[in-house]
């Protein structure tokens, strides 16, 4: 009864501008004139007490009413599609689809060479298109530029799902001539002031390489001296296996360069929790079939890991 006197076909006009942020290709991409576009902004902007898009230099951009109303358009969108588009059922021996996932490189080791074989044997017509982990990920997420985030668990966004991959346990390994490499305890000073590779995948230009380690350091006053931060994991170890530096990662990661680089543990002077891999989709997705079906091959491919 709350849609009664609206015209709910504003929805289709204000996703296609919400998601275009301009007037003419909104129009174009739902079919409908310019000027039918216009009527339809004037008559969401009248509804919502709110200009909804506004000039900045020669674009357009959202005023923070239309950014919170990203979200729950998409769904809405979602809902309508499945309610008024019939939907065959998802058949991975014959479905002709295309998956993109963001993630790390890390989880790409662990996962991609098994999951590729799985697809060849149950799903040879589905593609994956693997992209670096972006900081804004969650959007990507939720506008559908993506299907999945593979990565560390963090706290999630409202509109985003997450379900645990695997758990992780943090070792710091140097290369096997450091001169620490028979050391078997560093005081928490010593390991602060070691070289340290750090690895951050999501980091932008102008932001600090700091983190979990850093913030245990710093309860105790003392500072890690950074000399490379890298945005791929894969690379680190071949960093320390031929430099002074030392890197604190997963021990599942380093575990088949121990031997092939001939790098050495070095137990760690403080105590680190592990910490969780997770697959996050959005909310949008989770009851298509296509998506259960990759999410469900993921973990089990990796039940294997």
């Amino acid at each position: 009864m709350l849609l009664r006197g609206i015209d709910t076909n504003l929805i289709v006009a204000l996703h296609a501008l919400l998601h275009e942020r301009n007037v003419t290709r909104a129009a174009k991409s739902v079919g409908l004139g310019q000027s039918a576009m216009s009527h339809a902004l004037s008559r969401l902007r009248a509804h919502f007490d709110d200009a909804l898009l506004v000039k900045a230099g020669r674009s357009m951009v959202l005023t923070e009413r239309a950014v919170s109303l990203i979200l729950p358009v998409e769904i809405a969108i979602s809902h309508f599609e499945r309610v008024f588009v019939h939907e065959e059922k998802f058949d991975p021996r014959t479905a002709d689809r295309t998956f993109r996932i963001v993630a790390t490189d890390n989880l790409e080791f662990y996962l991609l060479p098994k999951l590729v074989a799985l697809l060849e044997r149950e799903a040879p017509k589905v593609a994956l298109r693997v992209h670096q982990l972006a900081h804004d990920w969650p959007g990507a997420l939720q506008r559908g530029d993506a299907d999945l985030k593979l990565g560390r668990k963090y706290k999630i966004a409202s509109g985003l799902r997450s379900q645990d991959l695997l758990e992780e346990r943090f070792v710091c390994v140097v290369r096997k001539d450091h001169p620490l490499a028979s050391r078997r305890a560093l005081t928490l000073a010593e390991y602060a002031g070691l070289l340290h590779v750090v690895v951050s995948p999501s980091a932008g230009l102008g932001d600090v390489a700091s983190g979990y380690v850093d913030a245990l350091l710093s309860k105790h006053g003392l500072e890690r001296r950074i000399v490379l931060t890298v945005p791929h994991f894969l690379v680190a170890p071949f960093v320390v296996a031929a430099n002074d530096v030392v890197l604190t990662a997963s021990e599942r990661l380093l575990a088949p360069f121990r031997r092939s680089l001939g790098l050495r543990t070095v137990a760690l002077p403080l105590r680190l929790a592990n910490y969780k891999l997770t697959q996050v989709w959005a909310e949008r997705s989770h009851d298509d079939q296509g998506h259960q079906w990759l999410r469900q091959a993921i973990a089990r491919t990796l039940t294997t890991a």
